[in-house]
């Protein structure tokens, strides 16, 4: 499967140009038109990852790290564009909620960010009840008809999931900023620090998960992956502190500012 980074790496050196000049006007009509188009798409999901039957691509299977390595570069040649095209609806709706500063400030937006939370939320729930009721195999009985809708309306659904969760995590924002507590600042250190340990886990996932390192992905089961995802994301969470600490930056932050400075 294709990686976020490479997906919004793609979409900034296509698109980032055209998109900024942009009227606000222009990013929500042109949102909403490739929201279509791309809930339309869910109904064909690429081979490598079915969502309903979650079956992942053979990749992950293989025992020998080069030729996962190779294969993976193959794959991701084809569902980098194919993910980066379904990206693009959120990337012009973060550039609107960044550019009311709803994150930014707030506490001025409290209201909106309370309507967006309730709201996204509630249409990301329920849209995504049909294909869990599929995948769970609760719901058995249905067309191909039924099955395209629940994917179309799963994908869809996605992105209010994504404003929902984003208001909410600004009003949390708000009741976090006059307690900032040691936990607090930890988690901020980390969010400062995202590229470096969105690359870190990845490492971590790969040695815990992979059958060419520890192995344990085809071993244990959904309780046991989420064990080792919250114990990666608290393992993050101490080493970013403890680099905020010493006034050390994200490595792959420092790197990216270099770039974007020649």
């Amino acid at each position: 499967m294709a990686d976020i980074i490479g997906a919004y790496g793609l979409i900034a050196l296509l698109f980032a140009g055209l998109f900024v000049r942009l009227s606000n006007k222009s990013i929500i009509v042109i949102a909403i038109l490739l929201l279509i188009v791309v809930g339309a798409l869910g109904t064909a999901v690429p081979r490598g990852f079915d969502t309903l039957n979650m079956e992942m691509t053979s990749t992950t299977k293989m025992a020998d790290p080069i030729d996962a390595a190779i294969s993976r570069m193959f794959e991701w040649m084809f569902y980098t564009p194919f993910l980066s095209f379904q990206l693009i609806p959120g990337v012009l709706i973060g550039m609107l909620v960044a550019r009311f500063q709803f994150i930014d400030y707030p506490q001025k937006h409290r209201k909106y960010l309370i309507n967006a939370a309730l709201l996204g939320l509630f249409i990301s729930t329920a849209g995504a009840i049909p294909m869990a009721l599929m995948s769970s195999l609760f719901w058995t009985s249905y067309s191909e008809i039924w099955e395209l809708s629940a994917k179309a309306l799963h994908t869809f659904s996605g992105f209010a999931g994504g404003v929902g969760w984003t208001a909410l995590i600004g009003l949390m924002a708000i009741k976090l900023e006059q307690k900032r507590g040691t936990v607090t600042k930890a988690i901020v250190a980390l969010g400062q620090r995202s590229l470096s340990f969105y690359i870190f886990q990845s490492f971590l996932f790969v040695l815990i998960l992979a059958p060419y390192a520890g192995g344990l992905g085809g071993h244990i089961s959904q309780l046991g992956s989420d064990v080792v995802s919250v114990f990666v994301w608290v393992v993050s969470v101490i080493i970013a502190n403890i680099l905020h600490k010493r006034s050390i930056r994200g490595p792959f932050e420092t790197l990216l500012r270099k770039k974007s400075t020649l």
